[in-house]
């Protein structure tokens, strides 16, 4: 009887422990590599998130910048003419622009003066305080977009050809007649690929009085009314 009662109150066996053992350290391991993944899942679209939020504010202050483009040429540090738009002299683009907001009321005009670079896998965005600056004027830099690994501005004249560099070098009196209508960005990211956008720039006020001169009743050609026959 004594050996009945100490049997029933006998233990775990050393193999029953280690087959536990290992079923809860497989459970542990699998628990474990979940964790880490919602955790690095969780860094990820947190990471991208704010990638995202970036590029979106980015293309928002440049579509700001090129819509509200102003056809105002400006003089550099130098003393130079500088066009209102100008692409591929020094900067990726280099333009002035409207609506520059004065809060506090300084005495300036409300017309800035923008331009983009592309510096250590970063676009910046700088800015001057005046439009004819002094060779003491010192810009202001904005960092726009980091992990930027290429960016391009191209202009897009009335008919549709494609410029690096603007104004372009006229070639024959048709080419002067044409005028800056829309303005396209080519972004490469790292974590986003390729990128294109294109703005719509409205022309010239000196154009569409050309234009409008041109389709004007008294210079348009008179059709000759046939004679009566006597």
């Amino acid at each position: 009887m004594k050996r009945r009662f100490l049997s029933k109150r006998r233990g775990f066996t050393l193999l029953e422990i280690l087959v536990a053992l290992a079923v809860f350290s497989v459970i542990g391991v699998l628990a474990s590599r979940i964790l880490f993944g919602m955790t690095d899942v969780a860094d990820t679209t947190e990471t991208r998130g704010n990638a995202l939020a970036e590029l979106q504010r980015a293309l928002y202050v440049i579509e700001r910048d090129v819509e509200q483009l102003a056809h105002r040429s400006v003089r550099d540090a130098l003393g130079q003419p500088v066009a209102a738009v100008s692409l591929g002299h020094g900067s990726l683009i280099e333009l002035t622009r409207h609506g520059w907001q004065n809060p506090l009321a300084e005495p300036r005009t409300e017309l800035q003066r923008v331009a983009y670079m592309h510096q250590d896998d970063t676009l910046v965005r700088v800015f001057w305080p005046v439009l004819d600056r002094a060779p003491n004027t010192e810009p202001v830099i904005q960092v726009l977009l980091t992990s930027v690994f290429e960016v391009a501005f191209v202009a897009r004249d009335d008919s549709g050809h494609e410029y690096r560099h603007w104004p372009p070098p006229l070639a024959s009196d048709d080419e002067a007649k044409r005028y800056l209508a829309a303005i396209e960005l080519r972004l490469g990211l790292d974590a986003f690929g390729w990128i294109e956008r294109l703005w719509l720039v409205a022309p010239p006020a000196d154009f569409l009085e050309q234009r409008d001169s041109e389709a004007s009743p008294e210079k348009m050609p008179q059709e000759r009314m046939p004679r009566a026959s006597s």
